[in-house]
């Protein structure tokens, strides 16, 4: 059901690991403390914002009114008209208030009633990679059956080269995966590769495993964790799992490079515009030519030519061992990308993977294969060092975490950062949660660890209510994805809907995740189960909260966006609709009719 957070690394790192790495740890406190560069703390606003929101005179650019403004600042949850001068919010407040600020040259929108919101903070997301990887033949089907006559349509449509798709579900085959021999008689004679929903495995044909040079004598990258399946005589069956072995695979049948990537990004990012979000937290890239920074490179690239719809802050991702200077290369990355809109200095560490393809690490075996042993990508050491590590560098840690026995490492790390290190404001989080532990719960509120979910999984589809029942076994099936206990524990929580990752349904759109979040149900099926626990829906007002200050605050932005307060960037939303006057079966139906990031219309923008 996760996430892609993982298809990012699919190649070792080339340095040396730490023979003591606890040892290392009093030489790093002092070190790092006395390095300005790893200073602790929020992150100074780039010159180039700051120098935006510095003419508080004049009159406005533009001046929305009488419409429904929910603010999402607790000091004035609503208002009817917000001026906007140049890049800042100028006033929010009443028609008579705002319009005080209208010259000659001020544009007037007449919301007429409409909502308006603060910009959408996708707090975990995959621009790059999803753009990339949804290319191709949609898998998002019902059967396998289906699945597969979409695969021959397609190809006979696109005769002469590689075959590939995205968006396959687990539930469509047996607990041992899909196999080489459907595709075969499809598609027999040249390369084709299907990435499941969850982005993490690879569903190949036998002209893919012979173009990637896979043969029963392949070492699998990470035994136990990726690897290449095997039928009982030893022979590839063509399923894959997890990164390493994926990437291994795919850069020989179709090589990432820096231009394939961005333009599926620029044809991407006006739907992102569209849906509303102003602001996308890169929960991991994959790296091109072995270097993760050429991947992110292409933002301020685009930035650069005007193009960038929203505001980025990217992560250093690291999904296996060797874990020497881990930190370090994320403090190059916040050094190297620092632009008026594009910022890093996050740790991305993939704790496991996912509970469809066994490779979650959970604290009791699996139900349908209690025999199953998962070998986590570090070891507790390793892991403790790494977040110790990067919280003395003044980083925050992001972890993937499908599992409670990794949520439980990640928090038991947190906590030893804590101790290890001085006091700072700390914003690490754990992203997906899918299943966490009942003690673990209240020690979110307790660490200030966000908890970052994506709400758009929420439902009782045939992933949730299916698969992973089978997986995790009823008990802990009807105790997923509980946000609300996190909330009523004095934690925080954000969201972010990983896409392309998913267990059953891709999308990118925070309306989606919000109505799933308090309904609990799929989309477009009003009377479709709810997933347990029921109590764990959310109101609308704590959904948006998520999906806007509260990644805001994840991101260390809260002071800039997140809500319509004067003195904040312009980042706005207009929506035909008030969702608090909807059914909450419809929220996903409502429009957005504009979009406008930093001052500037990215979407809609009125004639």
């Amino acid at each position: 059901m996760c996430l892609n957070c993982s298809f990012l690394q699919g190649f070792q790192w080339s340095m040396t690991k730490l023979a003591t790495p606890l040892d290392r740890r009093r030489f790093l406190r002092s070190s790092l403390a006395a390095s300005a560069v790893l200073a602790p703390g929020v992150r100074p606003m780039p010159a180039l914002a700051q120098k935006g929101l510095g003419d508080r005179s004049g009159p406005a650019t533009v001046v929305f009114r009488s419409g429904k403004v929910y603010t999402v600042d607790p000091d004035q949850p609503w208002a009817e008209a917000v001026a906007v001068r140049g890049k800042a919010i100028a006033a929010v407040g009443t028609n008579a208030a705002v319009e005080k600020l209208i010259g000659p040259d001020t544009r007037v929108i007449e919301l007429n009633g409409r909502m308006m919101l603060p910009g959408f903070v996708e707090a975990h997301i995959h621009p790059t990679l999803g753009a990339f990887l949804t290319g191709g033949v949609d898998l998002q089907v019902d059967s396998r059956e289906d699945a597969l006559a979409a695969i021959a349509r397609y190809a006979a449509e696109n005769p002469g080269q590689s075959v590939r798709g995205f968006g396959w579900r687990a539930d469509m085959f047996p607990p041992e995966g899909p196999d080489k021999a459907d595709l075969d008689r499809i598609v027999p004679d040249r390369p084709a590769y299907f990435i499941n929903i969850d982005a993490h495995s690879l569903w190949l044909n036998s002209k893919a495993l012979e173009v990637a040079g896979i043969t029963r004598d392949t070492p699998d990258p990470m035994p136990g964790f990726s690897y290449f399946a095997r039928d009982a005589k030893g022979e590839p069956t063509g399923f894959v799992l997890e990164i390493p072995a994926m990437m291994a695979v795919m850069q020989e049948i179709e090589p990432i490079t820096v231009d394939a990537m961005s333009r599926c990004l620029q044809a991407w990012m006006p739907k992102a515009a569209a849906a509303g979000i102003t602001c996308v937290f890169d929960a991991g890239v994959v790296p091109i030519d072995g270097d993760q920074v050429t991947t992110l490179e292409i933002y301020p690239a685009l930035e650069e030519k005007g193009l960038l719809p929203f505001r980025v802050v990217a992560s250093y991702m690291i999904k296996n061992p060797p874990i020497t200077d881990a930190w370090r290369q994320a403090v190059e990355l916040r050094q190297r990308i620092n632009t008026e809109l594009v910022q890093a200095g996050v740790l991305k560490i993939v704790g496991d993977g996912t509970a469809e393809g066994y490779t979650a690490v959970l604290l009791e075996p699996y139900a349908d294969k209690p025999e199953t042993i998962v070998r986590p990508p570090f070891s507790r050491e390793e892991f403790e060092t790494l977040v110790i590590e990067a919280d003395a560098a003044g980083l925050d840690v992001h972890v993937h975490a499908f599992g409670d026995a990794t949520a439980r490492l990640a928090l038991d790390a947190f906590e030893a950062a804590i101790r290890t290190n001085p006091q700072r404001d700390r914003r690490h989080s754990i992203a997906h949660l899918v299943y966490v532990s009942d003690a673990d719960i209240p020690r979110f509120g307790r660490l200030d660890a966000v908890a970052q979910f994506s709400a758009n999984w929420f439902s009782a589809d045939p992933d949730t209510a299916g698969t992973l029942l089978e997986r995790l076994g009823p008990e802990r099936q009807r105790r997923m994805c509980r946000p609300r206990s996190v909330l009523d524990a004095g934690g925080r929580i954000s969201f972010g809907t990983d896409w392309p990752a998913a267990g059953y349904f891709s999308t990118y759109k925070p309306l989606d995740a919000i109505q799933v979040a308090v309904t609990r149900q799929l989309i477009g099926k009003p009377d479709a189960p709810v997933l347990d626990p029921v109590d764990e829906r959310l109101d609308l007002a704590q959904a948006i909260y998520a999906n806007t200050l509260g990644g805001a605050y994840q991101l260390r932005m809260e002071d800039r966006i997140g809500s319509i307060t004067a003195g904040k960037l312009a980042d706005l939303v207009v929506l035909e609709k008030n969702l608090f006057e909807v059914a909450k079966h419809d929220i996903a139906k409502v429009r957005i009719d504009m979009t406008m990031m930093n001052g500037r219309f990215t979407h809609g923008e009125p004639a």
